[in-house]
């Protein structure tokens, strides 16, 4: 079964930024079990999210270092600055 997510990135109401950041969510890194693509992923899609609720601007740049800093901090036991932490903490609240 194909992923409900790609049905979308042939939707022309959808900005390109956010396809981006779908299709970067739904593509799993060569180091990432699984289990570590599928919580990088909804992490990814609750900020995306975020975003949109609140309509900031996507910034694939930001999402892709978010999506790799969140992959890091949680499976490699990295450090962040506060101010990264709580964003982050904020988009996994959702």
């Amino acid at each position: 079964m194909d992923d409900p997510t790609q049905q979308f990135l042939n939707d022309p109401n959808i900005p390109e930024e956010e396809k981006t950041v779908l299709v970067d969510a739904n593509t799993r890194k060569e180091w990432e079990s699984p289990g570590q693509w599928m919580k990088r992923k909804e992490f990814l899609l609750k900020m995306l999210s975020y975003h949109k609720q609140n309509n900031l601007k996507i910034d694939v740049d930001k999402f892709a270092k978010m999506g790799h800093m969140y992959y890091n901090m949680k499976y490699l036991s990295c450090t962040y600055s506060e101010q990264v932490v709580e964003e982050m903490r904020m988009y996994e609240q959702g």
